[in-house]
């Protein structure tokens, strides 16, 4: 799987019904995903601890934000959010449960 946000997916809603949506976002229960990235079908969050150690390196107050990608052990953790046409509302499916369409 390779999506990104903006593209298209397949996923089955809460009823089980198979829905069609595009991603806004990626997301976490943990506390310290706090920031995350989504690309090439990888949740990656920023790291404080290798933030830390890239802005000790650099010696530099202005070194860029490190992204890890999410250990497999808290996957069950992420979340995508997708918006569907004719919907006010979001939904927000687990990780594991996305399914790529290419359109």
């Amino acid at each position: 799987m390779s999506f990104n946000i903006g593209d298209m997916i397949e996923y089955n809603d809460v009823y089980g019904e198979s829905r069609k949506g595009t991603i806004l976002s990626v997301s976490s229960d943990m506390d310290s995903y706090e920031d995350m990235r989504l690309e090439n079908g990888v949740p990656y969050y920023a790291s404080k601890k290798l933030t830390a150690a890239a802005k000790k390196r650099a010696k530099s107050e202005r070194s860029e934000i490190v992204y890890a990608p999410v250990k497999p052990k808290n996957m069950n953790t992420v979340f995508i959010e997708v918006t569907r046409k004719g919907c006010d509302y979001a939904d927000f499916v687990p990780f594991d449960e996305v399914k790529e369409i290419n359109e």
